[in-house]
């Protein structure tokens, strides 16, 4: 049966704009060749009487691809290479709990970038 919701989702995380991840779960099972799309917002935090703005990232991921998705989880962000490869540029920590959109087709969760430099 076909699904236009589906079929629009494969050409948006085909774009320009998406990425090619890996899926590492806290468990250590990898989930390769996925792609994922990143976002960042401006968040309003109060601090006594202050308020400052920070940075928070975010990513999409289709549901079909990584159907269980928790905090902790890492994804490691690449090109594919002219081999067919996937050669991994950075690493993301997830955090927080995801969450599905309305159709049930994606996830998205905070992120964090992880020092691979330690």
């Amino acid at each position: 049966m076909f699904d236009p919701f589906a079929s629009a989702l494969d050409a948006i995380f085909n774009a320009p704009g998406s990425e090619a991840a890996e899926h590492v779960s806290i468990y250590g099972v990898r989930t390769p060749n996925i792609r994922v799309i990143r976002g960042r917002n401006d968040q309003m935090v109060r601090l006594g009487e202050s308020q400052i703005i920070t940075g928070t990232h975010r990513v999409e991921i289709r549901k079909s691809q990584v159907p269980d998705l928790c905090h902790g989880d890492t994804l490691m962000i690449g090109v594919i290479g002219d081999d067919d490869a996937f050669v991994a540029k950075e690493e993301l920590a997830l955090t927080g709990e995801p969450i599905g959109d309305d159709e049930n087709l994606t996830w998205t969760i905070g992120a964090e970038s992880v020092d691979v430099s330690r």
